[in-house]
């Protein structure tokens, strides 16, 4: 009897197809052997992590599409119905889509991590902080739904009609929201555009000043001197007018107005308004202070020193310098700096007396 049902072609398919299903296991296992003990050590005596990367990645889903390509074989020979046929195939396409969308997931990040923080085109234009975290979640999201329309047409769904159908419940919900799209829609805008990067110091038209801390796709937040925090809606930064110190260049220039009585010589003040100037370690050295003569004063001469300081991060203290300066170098020399009083007349005083 067993030699008779060993010669039944059922039987006989039925145990092939195990056979292929087995070495179909046995050939992932291998292959992600090779993976594990062989492509991990190849990897490890390079000096970049993208190969490193790519070999945990590509691992796991190119051994369970080994597996489902020899399980479509072997299902293929066994004398089931066409309808369970039918079913078993769609289950596997999308199994086999799935583990498609996620290699390509995977290899996207791994590949946008790479160019982001070792390519140095990336890293000097600030595509690291800037535009990486928003380039990974589109990705991720147009793989998504590619896989996922994939599927549905498979399967028989008329995507066409579920996009309408989705255009239109898009449209009310975007009634609904036009606020938080208007956000939106600026933030690309600043992301593309770049009138300032995350690390720039700006100063808002309502006169808040601080450094940008990250770029989002709602609000932009802000660490002012005094460590707190603005939340800048994107459509305001978009419609206002900003200032940004830190470009072109981080060099800042510093105004300062002095008044000096009448009778003082004005080319010994004016020298030493910029030799205060250079006094101090902040001030750019290779650019000379300017000291204009601005006003002739009910009191006295007004003079403006400007000069110039290497990083606007250090213009309070480059300012705090040059006033100390200033003030020890006239009292030194002998230059008064006058300030408004008030006489009264004689007669008044003798009047109230």
């Amino acid at each position: 009897m067993l030699t008779a049902l060993l010669r039944d072609p059922r039987v006989i398919e039925a145990m092939i197809s195990a056979l292929i299903l087995l070495g179909s296991y046995l050939a992932a296992r291998a292959l992600s052997y090779v993976f594990q003990k062989i492509l991990t050590k190849a990897a490890a005596r390079t000096t970049s992590r993208l190969d490193d990367n790519l070999v945990v990645a590509l691992r796991r889903p190119l051994t369970l599409a080994l597996f489902l390509v020899g399980a479509f074989v072997a299902l293929h020979r066994l004398p089931i119905p066409p309808l369970w046929l039918g079913r078993v195939d769609s289950l596997l396409y999308v199994v086999g889509v799935l583990l498609l969308a996620l290699a390509l997931v995977r290899l996207y990040g791994i590949f946008l991590r790479w160019y982001t923080t070792e390519s140095k085109a990336a890293a000097s234009a600030g595509l690291t902080q800037e535009f990486g975290p928003l380039l990974r979640k589109l990705g991720k999201v147009v793989i998504a739904l590619l896989a996922a329309i994939t599927i549905l047409q498979h399967l028989g769904v008329n995507v066409a009609s579920l996009v309408v159908s989705l255009g239109v419940g898009s449209l009310a919900v975007g009634l609904a929201a036009q606020d938080t799209l208007s956000n939106m829609f600026a933030g690309f805008t600043l992301m593309l555009d770049r009138p300032f990067r995350v690390g720039d110091r700006i100063q808002l038209a309502s006169g808040e000043v601080g450094d940008v801390e990250s770029i989002g796709m709602r609000a932009t937040h802000i660490r002012t001197a005094d460590e707190m925090f603005l939340i800048v809606p994107n459509s305001s930064l978009v419609k206002e007018r900003i200032i940004n110190h830190s470009r072109p260049t981080a060099r800042v220039t510093v105004r300062i107005d002095v008044g000096v009585a009448y009778g003082t010589d004005l080319a010994l003040a004016r020298r030493l308004l910029s030799e205060a100037a250079l006094a101090s370690p902040h001030a750019d050295k290779e650019r000379e202070p300017v000291v204009f003569v601005t006003r002739f004063g009910d009191f006295a001469v007004g003079l403006q020193l400007n000069f110039w300081v290497t990083d606007y991060r250090d213009l309070n203290e480059a300012r705090t310098d040059a006033h100390v300066e200033i003030d020890r170098r006239l009292r030194e020399a002998g230059i008064e700096v006058p300030s408004p009083t008030m006489r009264l007349l004689s007669e008044a005083v003798a009047a109230k007396g």
